[in-house]
């Protein structure tokens, strides 16, 4: 539900003033539809309320990267839960977000949609989405000007073309050519091209997805350079670390992005054993890339980011899945990967030097 505000933040952004859409989210059970509004502003920060029929009201404070219709958020519920969102937009005025809550529960939502549009991306029913809600299918710009446009009209029907709907990167763990990345850069993809820096884009298929740890692993083209996960001495709060990615795609470099900073901590969002929480900067189009030991060896996956600008967030907290849980889900789907006990130490421009040449762009495409 925050990556609906997010969207309509950018929105608003390029209104130029404040506006508000409808929103409608799922928090783990898809027969329990949540409904209410999302509000974004002109300096691309927003907030957004929903609830259940059973009065549960979640509510959330998101902001979007510049320039992108793409963002991040948080949101809690009056039941306890919380869940960090990533928010891709469809037009201005109207996208959807996913995440996973920290009970473990899906968390989806969309915003400048009516009932019936947003159950292509929230999953539920036709007996859910019989009714229409007051104001449902007016985009984030009506009632608040015209000047950013509208939402699709009801009914329309969607186009047959595909077209790219969001990024992230992944990275080769095979020779065989099997590719690691999160499991929301690939949700509900129809087409997933991956390519590395320099090389066309080649097609790639989903092998396994688990949606509960936020992991999948893809097929593609054989690949001589893979990556290697750091196996022995456990990983350290204070140990330094290297990001390498595909952030941001049209706005940042198209060679990849590498950041660098330390382990902050030895559990993620509310002290959660599978993530570790870094310093290194993690950005729309990271996840799904890997964070790497001095030795250019895998420790973990980047997977979620609370780099938003607010009075109660702190900065530099981000989240990684740990290297462990991805091994894991790898031999339960009979993918194998490749380890290493450990190396000479190398400078972080070495280290992207080695992450470039086994990470690659995911592209999805709906």
């Amino acid at each position: 539900m925050p990556r609906l505000l997010l969207l309509l933040l950018a929105a608003l952004a390029l209104a130029g003033c404040s506006a508000t859409a409808p929103a409608y989210g799922i928090v783990g059970d898809e027969d329990d539809l949540y409904t209410g509004t999302a509000t974004g502003y002109a300096d691309r920060t927003g907030k957004i309320e929903v609830r259940n029929t059973s009065g549960n009201r979640c509510t959330g404070d998101f902001a979007y990267y510049p320039g992108v219709l793409e963002g991040r958020g948080i949101i809690g519920c009056d039941d306890g839960q919380r869940a960090l969102i990533r928010f891709t937009g469809l037009t201005p005025v109207s996208g959807y977000g996913v995440g996973t809550s920290g009970t473990g529960s899906p968390v989806t939502f969309t915003y400048g949609m009516d009932r019936q549009q947003s159950a292509r991306y929230l999953g539920f029913g036709a007996t859910t989405i019989a009714g229409t809600a007051p104001g449902a299918g007016q985009g984030a710009g009506q009632g608040a000007g015209q000047g950013a446009g509208q939402a699709a009209a009801p009914g329309t029907a969607p186009p047959a073309a595909t077209k790219r709907v969001a990024t992230g990167t992944g990275f080769y763990i095979s020779r065989q050519g099997h590719v690691l990345t999160n499991a929301h850069v690939i949700d509900k993809c129809r087409e997933i091209t991956v390519s590395r820096q320099g090389s066309a884009a080649v097609p790639a298929s989903v092998v396994k997805s688990d949606a509960s740890n936020d992991l999948a692993v893809l097929i593609a083209t054989p690949s001589p350079a893979v990556a290697a996960f750091r196996t022995g001495r456990p990983v350290r709060p204070g140990e330094a670390v290297v990001v390498y990615g595909y952030p941001m795609t049209g706005t940042l470099s198209s060679s990849g992005v590498v950041t660098n900073g330390s382990i902050s901590a030895l559990s993620g969002f509310r002290d959660d054993s599978r993530y570790l929480q870094v310093s290194a900067p993690i950005q729309g189009g990271n996840s799904g890339g890997p964070v790497l030991d001095t030795a250019g060896s895998v420790v973990g996956i980047a997977t979620s980011s609370l780099g938003l600008r607010g009075r109660d967030v702190p900065q530099n907290v981000n989240f990684a899945l740990k290297a462990d849980v991805a091994r894991t889900f790898l031999a339960a789907a009979g993918v194998p990967a490749e380890s290493a006990g450990g190396g000479r130490d190398l400078s972080v421009a070495d280290i992207g030097d080695k992450a470039r040449a086994f990470s690659v762009l995911v592209d999805c495409k709906r």
